[in-house]
């Protein structure tokens, strides 16, 4: 669902036991596929903590240096990848409180959305533990859930359901029935046959499922402290991972 992707990392290497008194460290980052490294931080910790562009995979090395100016070969190459965005797409309607719906670009931080508890779900902010829950019933009642964050990004990889029903980032975590189970899963994972949940308590067939190339604005939200909302009437889900540690 919409919300903030991980975007930052803790990066730590091995303190320097050379002879020579270390003064500091040097730390160089470049993307995958850049050819040059940068030098992102110089300073006495041996850590950093990095943030980065979604979706994007960066090479990190770090060296020590003494008071002279010598510096220590340089630590072996580590990679991180940041996480895609997930969200829905510009246009996309999402119910408030008040029962009203707003286009997902309107709405602004501490705007009251009509939220829903699940019975047996712990509303968890972890998407492990959120694709591990299952149940044969959706007993649900409905909340209001504050928007805590909410920014413009662009996406070039959609999921269209039922010819633009929903249309959101592969990874967005949705709510579905199949084989009689409601689970949690990737949007870019449903299939013809899935079943959606209605604001109505109606259950509604998945009928197409279409992968879009072009370019859309998505709008990346996080609401607290219930994660579920209606986006074009459908229940599903907001996660905001957390920062590694």
């Amino acid at each position: 669902g919409p919300e903030s992707p991980q975007s930052s990392i803790y990066i730590e290497w091995e303190m320097s036991s050379d002879n020579v008194a270390v003064t500091g460290y040097q730390l160089q980052r470049k993307t995958l596929s850049g050819t040059v490294y940068t030098t992102i931080y110089t300073g006495p910790n041996n850590y950093y903590i990095d943030s980065g562009n979604p979706n994007t995979t960066y090479n990190y090395k770090a060296r020590a240096f003494d008071a002279a100016g010598n510096y220590s070969n340089y630590t072996s190459i580590t990679s991180w990848k940041t996480d895609p965005i997930k969200c829905f797409v510009e246009g996309t309607l999402i119910s408030l409180s008040n029962g009203t719906q707003k286009p997902i670009e309107k709405l602004q931080i501490d705007e009251l959305l009509l939220s829903d508890k699940i019975n047996t779900l712990n509303d968890t902010n972890d998407v492990k533990e959120l694709y591990k829950w299952s149940s044969s019933h959706l007993l649900e009642n409905r909340v209001t859930a504050p928007i805590t964050h909410i920014e413009q990004k662009t996406a070039y990889e959609t999921i269209i359901i039922n010819n633009g029903l929903l249309e959101a980032t592969p990874l967005h975590s949705q709510l579905i029935q199949r084989d009689g189970i409601w689970k949690f899963i990737p949007i870019g994972e449903v299939i013809v046959g899935d079943n959606l949940y209605g604001i109505d308590k109606k259950i509604i067939p998945i009928t197409s499922v279409a992968i879009n190339r072009e370019k859309r604005n998505i709008y990346p939200m996080s609401l607290s402290p219930s994660h579920t909302y209606f986006a074009n009437g459908i229940l599903t889900h907001n996660i905001k991972p957390h920062d590694p540690v």
